[in-house]
């Protein structure tokens, strides 16, 4: 699990506003945006995320599950 005394690096995404404000928004029901980021990252890292891929996926390696 992610430690608190550990954070040395910094990921950066570039988001349309509109979905920059919807995830803040959202995000701060479940602890804020910085939680959330990190529960994903780690989750990702650990396996447990699950991405359902859209009805016009636009990026088609994030949802081949072959290895």
């Amino acid at each position: 699990m992610y430690n608190m005394n550990r954070r040395t690096s910094f990921l950066t995404v570039r988001l349309p506003q509109q979905t920059h404000t919807e995830f803040r928004i959202k995000a701060e029901r479940y602890g804020g945006v910085s939680e959330v980021l990190r529960e994903l990252v780690s989750a990702f890292i650990d396996n447990r995320l699950t991405v359902t891929p859209p009805v016009t996926p636009q990026k088609e390696s994030l949802y081949d599950h072959r290895k």
